[in-house]
C-alpha cells in the first residue's frame, strides 16, 4: 500500500512539474521572438515558389517586447505596438493541414484589423504564415536572425 501512495504521489509531482515546465517554455517562446530579423524567404498567393533574398537587403523587421519596426531597404516604413496572442485556428485560417503543435501564437499589430498572421520558430528562423492558400491568398514570410533589438523596451 505505501509502494502504490509512494508511486501516485512521484506521479503527480511529475505531472506538476512538467506542466511549470511546459509553461515556462510558451513564456520562452513568446519572448524569443525579440530581435532584429531579416526577410529571406517569401511565398504564397499566385506566385509559384518562393523568392529569395540575401543577407543585407534592409528588409528588416525589429520586434521589442512591445514595439515593432518594420525597414524596406533600410528605410523604416511601419512602427507600432504588438503582442503574441496564443490562438491554436492556424489550419482554418490558412486553409492547409498543420503538423499538432506548430503555429500556436500569432502576432496582433496593434495598428491593424488584417488577417490573422501566425508564427513558429525554427531556430535562428522566425517564419510566419497568414491568409487562406486555398483561395490563392495565403503568405508565408522566413526571416532570419540577425541581432538583438535596438529598440527600446
Amino acid at each position: 500500500m505505501k509502494h502504490l501512495v509512494f508511486g501516485l504521489w512521484t506521479l503527480t509531482l511529475i505531472a506538476f512539474f512538467s506542466s511549470c515546465k511546459k509553461d515556462a517554455t510558451q513564456k520562452d517562446n513568446n519572448t524569443s521572438v525579440i530581435g532584429t530579423w531579416e526577410l529571406r524567404d517569401i511565398s504564397g498567393g499566385m506566385m509559384p515558389g518562393s523568392i529569395k533574398f540575401a543577407p543585407g537587403n534592409g528588409n528588416i523587421l525589429k520586434l521589442s517586447s512591445t514595439d515593432y519596426g518594420i525597414y524596406k531597404s533600410n528605410q523604416l516604413i511601419k512602427s507600432g505596438t504588438y503582442k503574441i496572442v496564443a490562438d491554436t485556428t492556424v489550419e482554418q485560417n490558412v486553409c492547409l493541414i498543420i503538423k499538432d503543435g506548430e503555429f500556436t501564437n500569432r502576432i496582433d499589430y496593434s495598428d491593424t484589423t488584417s488577417i490573422k498572421i501566425f508564427f513558429q520558430l525554427d531556430g535562428s528562423k522566425l517564419v510566419f504564415q497568414s491568409g487562406c492558400y486555398a483561395v490563392d491568398g495565403g503568405h508565408s514570410e522566413v526571416y532570419g536572425k540577425i541581432a538583438a533589438a535596438g529598440m527600446k523596451d
